[in-house]
């Protein structure tokens, strides 16, 4: 292909699942996110395996703003924003509640909204539910916008054309530039959006659980963290992708979706040594055979 029909193509693009999907890291994985969310129906399972259907999809980006790691690539839905209020169509797709809380971040605080839409209220008096737990200001729904008239200001020749240069880059940047480039699902990472406060609560059944290591080693965001003779636990990281619970053969492992103030939990620990496969282990008490080798069946010895 051409170096100008390469650039063409570079201009379109379709959804992509990267292998950040916790269903392609495990085939335990059970999240439906993007599925439960997709306005167009083009997600579906497939061998266990999530894909999307390129002829219904329509890359709206709602799945990009919903995926708790970020493994959908694309662009999120585009949206117009006017000083400092957001415009929503009659024909668009409403706002996620992740979606919402990022518009906050960026200083929206007005959502225009032509005619009632009571699935939108529900989502927007959700996300204010969490900013009123932080003192934060809300976001208001409204059916009517004046926006302030802006001051022209004189300006020098030399002036106009700088900006026109300017804005004849920025309008290329943003237009005919490759779209991967403009791929902004990592914007919607949701434990980073506040740094005192955590989305999910994360609780351990330590008479369960058997310190196996299965969920710190698989977790995606850096929940389960081993240091020394304790284990750390970061409620603040957990993105709710629930890898953790699908691994788990124990069920030793509780997420609840609970906005709360973020604080690390410490559990304490001990490094053992298996005398029978002569390997380092953790585990709650003191102990001479890992839980593999307790649980191996004794050969029986007859005379």
């Amino acid at each position: 292909m051409s170096l100008i029909g390469n650039w063409i193509e570079s201009l379109s693009y379709e959804q992509e699942i990267s292998d950040a999907c916790t269903r392609r890291i495990s085939n335990m994985g059970s999240c439906t996110a993007c599925i439960d969310e997709c306005p167009a129906d083009a997600i579906h399972l497939d061998n266990g395996k999530i894909n999307i259907n390129g002829k219904l999809c329509t890359t709206c980006g709602v799945c990009i703003t919903v995926c708790p790691v970020q493994a959908i690539k694309g662009q999120s839905p585009a949206r117009k924003v006017i000083q400092h209020y957001l415009f929503l169509q009659d024909d668009s797709t409403w706002p996620t509640m992740v979606e919402l809380l990022y518009y906050h971040k960026k200083g929206i605080r007005i959502i225009h909204k032509p005619l009632f839409s009571e699935d939108l209220m529900e989502r927007v008096d959700l996300a204010n539910e969490l900013l009123n737990k932080m003192n934060s200001e809300p976001m208001i729904l409204v059916n009517n916008v004046v926006l302030e008239k802006e001051e022209q200001t004189k300006i020098s020749r030399r002036a106009l054309f700088t900006k026109l240069a300017y804005d004849s880059k920025k309008t290329i940047l943003t237009s005919m530039t490759p779209i991967k480039w403009r791929f902004n699902e990592r914007s919607f990472q949701i434990p980073g959006f506040y740094k005192d406060w955590s989305f999910y609560e994360v609780k351990m059944n330590l008479e369960d659980c058997t310190l196996c290591e299965a969920c710190f080693k698989i977790c995606p965001s850096d929940v389960f963290n081993l240091d020394g003779d304790s284990l750390k636990l970061t409620d603040h990281n957990c993105s709710g992708c629930r890898l953790c619970i699908d691994i788990c053969k124990e069920n030793s492992i509780e997420i609840m979706q609970n906005f709360h103030r973020s604080a690390e939990i410490s559990y304490k620990v001990v490094k053992n040594y298996c005398n029978k496969c002569k390997i380092d282990f953790y585990s709650w008490t003191e102990s001479e055979e890992c839980k593999i080798c307790s649980r191996t069946e004794k050969p029986a010895f007859f005379l």
